[in-house]
């Protein structure tokens, strides 16, 4: 075992390359980009572990180095590929931690931590911890923001996420205001999902539950079209609600009615389906029942 730097980088909205230039010109504009991010992962002693679909995941020796590589990444990335009318960008999110590594290959809770950094991304933006920020040399240097607290599958304690920001003007990115501690009332709320039989309850105390086809995930739904990190499920100011953060979007079936949430989020209200990344509601795989 070893402490190394996991960084994921991939290709934001590839979907729709695919669905509007066709598989091959959507195949070789992200070959381009995965190329380009190896070559600058390289130029800061970063090492490819693996290429998996529309992404790269990576080692650094140090925190600071993944930064100074997830900088240049997008900086190389942003302005520099098109395809079509299309301009081609990427998020990324790293961890610094303990790694099993076997094979050319690493393991371990610090891979699924940095997988839900990735996850928490979005186009252009560098996503990593507080924990993984603190531990590099470069703080004072570094224009960041904190974006809240979220749950980790393993982690007992909410994580606090941090952005780095690589862009030379700021001035622009939205300012994040500050959570209130709103204080709800004492009713007891509950949502029961029903995920190919198996029964989980939610309550107003429950944790956050992250859902996807990932390991690291605490809803692990094997579905085909579903991304490693698919989506989020919370309660919050009264409601349960759920946040898309997928590739191929999140259809609701609520009341005889169909609604794709994509990078978005909405309430969950009485009973309904959740179906991942299709909008093939028959298909039992992809599907968590939900009852409020």
């Amino acid at each position: 075992m070893s402490d190394l730097t996991v960084l994921f980088a991939d290709i934001a909205k590839s979907t729709a390359l695919f669905e509007k230039y066709g598989d091959d010109k959507a195949r070789s504009a992200i070959a381009s980009v995965l190329n380009m991010l190896t070559e600058v992962s390289e130029n800061f002693e970063g090492v490819l572990i693996k290429t998996i679909g529309d992404e790269i995941m990576c080692t650094f020796p140090t925190p600071q180095l993944a930064i100074q590589a997830a900088v240049a990444m997008q900086e190389s990335v942003s302005g520099n590929f098109v395809l079509g009318s299309h301009p081609i960008g990427i998020r990324i999110g790293f961890h610094h931690g303990v790694v099993i590594q076997e094979k050319g290959d690493v393991y371990g809770d610090t891979v699924n931590v940095a997988a839900r950094m990735a996850g928490v991304a979005k186009k252009g933006q560098i996503i990593t911890n507080s924990l993984t920020f603190k531990s590099n040399d470069l703080n004072n240097s570094i224009k960041h923001r904190d974006l809240g607290k979220t749950k980790i599958k393993g982690k007992l304690l909410a994580v606090k996420i941090i952005e780095i920001f690589w862009q030379k003007d700021v001035s622009q990115v939205t300012r994040v205001s500050s959570a209130l501690d709103l204080k709800l009332p004492e009713a007891a709320f509950k949502m029961t999902l029903d995920v190919n039989g198996r029964k989980i309850v939610m309550t107003e105390k429950s944790p956050n539950k992250i859902v996807g086809r990932g390991e690291e995930c605490d809803i692990q739904v094997l579905a085909p079209m579903a991304s490693r990190i698919h989506a989020e499920i919370q309660f919050s100011d009264g409601n349960f609600r759920i946040e898309d953060q997928s590739t191929n979007g999140t259809w609701l079936e609520l009341g005889g009615n169909s609604l794709r949430l994509h990078r978005d989020k909405t309430v969950l209200l009485g009973t309904g389906k959740i179906s991942l990344g299709s909008a093939d509601f028959s298909d039992n795989v992809m599907i968590i029942n939900f009852k409020i």
